[in-house]
């Protein structure tokens, strides 16, 4: 409460600071928090559609091998390949210990006329091998790189646990294509993915299967090229004990060694999505966004794999932590510059003031010759001021002029008591009756002369209190006059506030422009998308395009969405603002009533001082007349 009650100085700080500084520095706080969330939002939007994207990547990636495979599966060259490949075989291709014959001259000559094509078609297609397994025995008959496993039997053979193996059996088990999860293949010494397709005969069975051994860097290219949110970001695949499934951007031999045991990996092998803040396998803090491949539903697999794409929390969350220091430091600064223009603006009010203060105490105590120092100012403190010296010029001069009556009076009596001395010399041998006058005249003089005293003395001190009361008035009138310019002031302020609350809803207007633009943006490219999916295999780039052209449609979007929501707080905030202006101008009309009615009673006072002072001269005038 002492704030209330303190000098003006505190009073005029303490409501500017509630005014002014207090909406400034709220302003800052809230902007600060709107535009964190909304960065935060969109590195998480934004992470989670690259890892959408990936995803899709690696759907359209597989789903091309396993068309490859099956084109390949249907056509006349293999067909004629296998026929060949198995005419050896029952001619006694198969040697005593149930291995494929890959040594004689007969083989050498089939192997040299069909191996341009298939050796063309790996370059083509970015296989790493290609296998033909006979159905019934699992001799693996052919293989474009010769190696280690060509002509073994993958029944009884020393790779009949491998995943070559498994291949085999499931599509000749089955008929159809499958995919296998990587897992580590001794023929190349490096973990491998193998596909199978069946090859049919005439009647539909399965003769024999086409094996097709996967390039794994494809898949990491496809995770590491393209979109990226910083420089730390990174994509990677992972797969059941919760290894890795491609080579990571900071490992790049993670290939089923670096196991992720991460609660994003955990959460994607639950075939769960989202975006968290977690530490991964480095032990590094990371924005996570993962997802699950959906393998089963998309390919009818029995395993699956987790995607997962991060990047380091201090790349990610740099731009908003600048962005909300910015804010802060400019709030701050404000915060400085309001503080600095409220004291000095108060001071220049209340020194001024003082100082009068001060003279006119002064002054009260009888010292006329004080003056206030002149000044340039043109307001209602100069006017004061020099309305003040003034006052006090006029004062000094009326007293003069009363001390210089009061001698004149004083000089006439003494002349008359010296003709009063001659007479009653002249009149020594007068009666007794003479000498009785005498003496009474000149208790009558002495008499009077005390009485003129008091008078005067009367007369000083009503002129002191009539001062005084008109000291009161005139400091009661500029403190009105000052309250006046703080109203005046307030409303501006109100005015500037609703200023910036159009210039909200100005930016509200622009802000559904680019949410229309967004929309037919997003329009746009879903009929691109359709022309795309029209053109087939050639619209395949078109419709990439279209895909992203429609992210950046949801982006732009979302993030007009991030703007209205800021824009509805900065709002709120004006709103708060314009009520607060509202209230400290009533209490400023409140404290010029209260004012007017303070002047009034000083009024009064002066009224009652200036008949006190006529009264006083009345009896002064009174004693000239008996002196």
């Amino acid at each position: 409460m002492k704030m209330f009650t303190g000098s003006l100085m505190r009073k005029l700080i303490f409501l500017f600071l509630a005014v002014v500084v207090i909406p400034i520095a709220a302003l800052s706080w809230l902007s600060a928090q709107s535009a964190q969330e909304a960065l935060m939002q969109t590195c998480k939007e934004g992470l989670q559609r690259v890892n959408e994207i990936k995803k899709d990547q690696i759907w359209n990636y597989l789903d091309t091998l396993k068309l490859n495979c099956e084109l390949l599966a249907e056509s006349r060259d293999v067909r004629l390949t296998y026929q060949a490949l198995q005419q050896y075989h029952d001619a006694g291709g198969v040697l005593s210990d149930g291995s494929f014959d890959v040594k004689s001259g007969v083989y050498q000559n089939l192997y040299d006329k069909i191996g341009p094509f298939f050796k063309n078609y790996l370059q083509v297609y970015n296989f790493r091998e290609l296998y033909l397994i006979c159905r019934n025995h699992g001799h693996v008959m052919y293989s474009v790189t010769r190696g280690s496993d060509l002509g073994t039997n993958l029944a009884k053979g020393p790779y009949r646990d491998s995943g070559l193996a498994r291949l085999w059996k499931k599509v000749a088990e089955t008929g159809e294509f499958t995919l296998l999860d990587f897992s580590d293949y001794v023929p190349i010494d490096h973990p491998a993915a193998f596909m199978g397709t069946p090859i049919l005969g005439e009647d539909g069975t399965v003769k024999a299967v086409l094996a097709l051994l996967l390039d794994g860097s494809q898949i990491d290219r496809i995770l590491n090229v393209g979109k990226k949110i910083g420089a730390s970001d990174e994509n990677y695949l992972v797969g059941s004990g919760m290894l890795m499934r491609s080579n990571s951007h900071f490992n790049p031999q993670g290939l089923l060694k670096q196991k992720v045991d991460t609660l994003a990996v955990r959460e994607a092998l639950a075939d769960k999505v989202g975006v968290e803040t977690i530490t991964d396998y480095r032990g590094v803090k990371v924005l996570s966004s993962y997802s699950h491949m959906e393998l089963n539903e998309k390919f009818g697999l029995d395993f699956e794999w987790g995607i997962i794409s991060e990047v380091d929390s201090a790349e990610a969350f740099a731009p908003m932590v600048a962005l909300q220091n910015n804010i802060l430091g400019l709030g701050v600064l404000l915060l400085l510059v309001a503080l600095a223009a409220v004291f000095f603006a108060a001071r220049a009010i209340v020194l001024p003031l003082k100082l009068l203060m001060f003279k006119v105490r002064k002054m009260a105590d009888g010292d006329l010759t004080i003056k206030v120092p002149s000044t340039d100012r043109n307001d209602e403190i100069g006017d004061l001021v020099n309305t003040f010296n003034r006052m006090v010029e006029m004062l000094h001069t009326q007293t003069s002029q009363v001390i210089e009556g009061a001698a004149t009076i004083g000089a006439t009596i003494a002349e008359l008591s010296a003709t009063t001395s001659e007479l009653a010399a002249s009149a020594v041998q007068g009666s007794s009756s003479v000498s009785e006058i005498a003496a009474t005249v000149e208790e009558i003089r002495q008499t009077s002369h005390l009485s003129h005293e008091k008078a005067q003395e009367v007369a000083a001190l009503a002129e002191q209190v009539m001062l005084r009361a008109e000291n009161g008035r005139q400091e009661t009138s500029m403190a009105i006059v000052g309250m006046d310019e703080i109203k005046v002031d307030m409303a501006a302020i109100a005015t500037g506030i609703i200023h910036l609350s159009e210039q909200n809803q100005s930016i509200g207007e622009i802000v559904e422009t680019v949410n229309s633009f967004a929309d037919q943006s997003n329009m746009l490219s879903v009929n691109a998308s359709i022309e795309a999916a029209k053109a087939g295999e050639q619209g395949k780039g078109f419709a990439v395009v279209a895909q992203e052209v429609k992210a950046l449609a949801d982006q732009s979007k979302d993030a007009t969405v991030q703007i209205r929501r800021l824009l509805t707080e900065i709002q709120k905030a004006t709103s708060n603002a314009v009520m607060a202006t509202e209230r400290g101008g009533k209490a400023v009309d409140k404290g010029v009533g209260q004012a007017e009615k303070t002047g009034g009673e000083i009024d009064t006072m002066a009224g009652l001082s200036r008949e006190s002072v006529d009264a006083s001269s009345q009896i002064v005038a009174s004693s000239q007349q008996q002196l």
